[in-house]
């Protein structure tokens, strides 16, 4: 029997969960190819050799069905445009400052409990917003064997990291057999509690997620986490949906991370589809991260002004564990901040204004101040 169906969509779907690397090899890569599909034009391609000589492209098989039907959320995000050879003044090569905080290659240490593992900077699919776009897609820039085990070496000497958290790239990119060896060094990290995955492969290559992937996740006898990448409600088909379904089902907690981006789920329509389906998958969103200052990207941006304002219509049309913290990550290295819609503040030395996430109206509200009571 085949192992293909079709989607809700009509669309044919290799669904089943062990043939990853042959959907990974059916990405697209080269401009001549984004030509043959239809996704940029001839004149355009060649320009877009200059794109790829900045940043790689990979356009993932998964959603090449919605691209090729007109679906600009996903299109935005994967297919290259010339807008990222324009590199405006106040953007950085390394906006999130990774390199200032890597005491050894591969690992930053910026916050005391924490500490982010590159295990590689290849990926499944090559984000036009990448914020890391200086390092990944560049193979010349993972990890070898001496690397990780310096690596490795920094972990078992500061004990005062409880959680690892892969990322790159994507670590699931890796095949079973280079993802063992380090779920089982981890293994060996008495005080590491938690490892955090941060990828995308959910939704641009779901066949990747196996019950031989999970296996290798238990190996390292900690808490386990994934936090997936999901921007657009478009990204949630039925092979990604199982993909996420076979995490959280094998004993997974899924969070989900976006990027606010212009054209793909700057409205307040696309945020609600999007937090609304992911919950029913039982996924939790977790950040939505307001634009990074990388190289080439400015043509994502939206003002924050609005993307507090968006944040701010979530409440009171979502539940409360659906609606994401909006983040901001401190230009330079100095840390993520919550970027929150202001909905108390104080007139008074007792008096407060409370905004209603319902109707927007304001109410005054008299607090007294704590007073010392003595009991006679």
């Amino acid at each position: 029997m085949s192992s293909e169906k079709m989607s809700s969509e009509g669309t044919s779907l290799d669904t089943h969960p062990g043939n990853w690397a042959r959907a990974l090899s059916k990405g697209l890569i080269e401009p001549v190819q984004l030509v043959r599909e239809g996704l940029v034009g001839q004149q355009e391609a060649h320009a877009l050799d200059a794109v790829k000589d900045v940043f790689d492209i990979r356009v993932p098989q998964a959603f090449l069905a919605g691209i090729r039907a007109g679906d600009a959320t996903l299109a935005r995000q994967v297919v290259p445009r010339l807008e990222e050879l324009v590199f405006l003044p106040e953007e950085l090569e390394d906006p999130i400052g990774d390199e200032r905080f890597s005491p050894v290659e591969g690992l930053t240490h910026r916050y005391p409990d924490r500490a982010l593992l590159k295990v590689t900077y290849q990926c499944a699919s090559y984000c036009r917003f990448c914020f890391r776009r200086y390092k990944v897609s560049d193979a010349d820039n993972n990890l070898g064997a001496e690397g990780l085990e310096r690596a490795f070496e920094y972990l078992r000497a500061h004990t005062e990291i409880r959680e690892v958290i892969l990322t790159g790239g994507d670590p699931l990119s890796l095949t079973d057999a280079k993802l063992a060896p380090v779920f089982q060094s981890l293994a060996g990290l008495s005080h590491v509690a938690i490892v955090r995955i941060h990828t995308r492969i959910p939704t641009v290559l779901p066949e990747r997620v196996t019950p031989e992937l999970l296996a290798v996740f238990r190996r390292s006898g900690k808490a386990v986490w994934v936090v997936a990448h999901i921007n657009a409600v478009s990204e949630l088909t039925d092979v990604a949906k199982a993909s996420l379904g076979r995490l959280v089902d094998g004993g997974i907690p899924v969070l989900a991370q976006s990027v606010l981006l212009k054209g793909v789920n700057d409205s307040h329509e696309a945020l609600v589809a999007l937090y609304r389906s992911l919950v029913t998958l039982r996924v939790v969103p977790y950040y939505l991260h307001y634009p990074d200052l990388a190289r080439g990207t400015n043509h994502f941006r939206v003002p924050l002004s609005r993307a507090l304002a968006l944040v701010r219509g979530l409440r009171g049309n979502l539940s409360g564990f659906a609606i994401p913290r909006l983040i901001l990550d401190i230009p330079g290295g100095t840390g993520k901040i919550v970027v929150e819609p202001e909905w108390a503040r104080q007139t008074g030395p007792q008096t407060w204004v409370f905004t209603s996430p319902v109707n927007g109206a304001e109410t005054v509200v008299n607090y007294p101040e704590e007073q010392s009571f003595s009991p006679e």
